[in-house]
């Protein structure tokens, strides 16, 4: 699961430094902790940009030698973040921790100054891709939507609404996880492309994150029942798949909505129902291929109704025609 109990780090006191007034190049105090240059915070911090005025960018790609924990930054401030690799451990002072796992999605709007804290743990591969707003940076972005859906959806477990502090967790969906891994490689050459760049992906992961906070189920993780829902599904793709099955229709046959199924089935086995359909079909028809079958024969004995398609997807997926298989 993206995201678990855990024990609570410790939160340190805000550092005196953030009652000092902002000196011209400390960009990063609007969303960023201070952290001190040693080895430890080197091994892992792979990147940390401005990418406009009141948006940071920081990618996590390495293992500390030591665990090391990440303090807030002392400034109201909304912030995304996607973990590729490793785990966490994230705590609101007078919430309850969360631990954050590969394949998690994290939001979180303070609208005040809040302590908190993320913990690092030692000797472990940690990658993370973690991109943040001043207030008035998301309002120049033209959209709040993402603070709205935050106060509606949030999880009582970590948020703390009484100091204005919201957070949700979701399970990061392919595209997301595809977003992320373009933020943390190789962004343009060129210093004005580059910087296009990165503002039009952070938009774009505002933009993503709204899609997945407006799907009605998308703060819930799949549940033991659901997970269990799902074999059946595939179990009856494997069984019965010369039938039609519909989207629809599968999701009647074990008890989901058709929009749960399709979700889960996209985010486990990264494939629509249709596609999980047209992948099983095909792995029997290559079966009874190789047994001598004919392929007019395997087609409609599969669930093809046209040979033709029968024999482009075959030749789409293994390469060869289905006659030469």
């Amino acid at each position: 699961m993206p995201v678990s109990a855990a024990t609570s780090p410790i939160i340190p006191p805000q550092p005196e430094l953030y009652s000092a007034p902002i000196k011209p190049h400390e960009w990063w105090r609007g969303t960023l902790p201070t952290v001190p240059a040693t080895d430890d915070w080197e091994a892992v911090i792979d990147c940390v940009l401005r990418v406009e005025e009141g948006v940071s960018l920081v990618v996590l790609d390495g293992s500390p030698p030591r665990a090391l924990t990440i303090p807030a930054p002392g400034a109201p401030v909304f912030g995304m973040q996607v973990w590729l690799e490793g785990s966490a451990t994230l705590a609101l002072d007078g919430g309850e921790p969360l631990r954050l796992n590969a394949g998690a999605g994290l939001l979180f709007n303070h609208e005040k100054p809040m302590r908190w804290a993320m913990q690092l743990h030692a000797k472990q591969r940690v990658r993370m891709v973690d991109v943040r707003f001043t207030p008035e940076a998301l309002a120049r972005a033209g959209d709040t939507t993402l603070v709205a859906l935050l106060r509606e959806r949030f999880r009582h477990d970590a948020s703390v609404p009484a100091h204005g502090s919201l957070v949700a967790t979701v399970d990061a969906p392919s595209s997301l996880r595809a977003l992320a891994n373009a933020l943390s490689g190789d962004a343009p050459s060129s210093p004005g492309a580059r910087r296009l760049w990165y503002r039009a992906k952070s938009l774009e992961m505002l933009s993503a994150f709204v899609q997945v906070l407006s799907l009605p189920q998308a703060l819930c993780s799949p549940t033991e029942r659901e997970l269990q829902q799902l074999h059946d599904a595939c179990q009856l793709l494997r069984e019965r798949y010369a039938e039609r099955w519909p989207p629809a229709r599968l999701a009647r046959a074990v008890g989901l909505s058709e929009k749960r199924l399709q979700q889960i089935m996209r985010d486990r086995l990264g494939r629509s129902v249709h596609a999980q359909l047209s992948e099983v079909r095909l792995e029997r028809a290559s079966g009874l291929l190789h047994a001598g079958a004919s392929v007019t024969e395997v087609a409609w004995d599969v669930g093809f109704s046209s040979l033709s398609h029968f024999s482009k997807i075959f030749k789409a997926r293994y390469g060869i025609s289905p006659r030469a298989r």
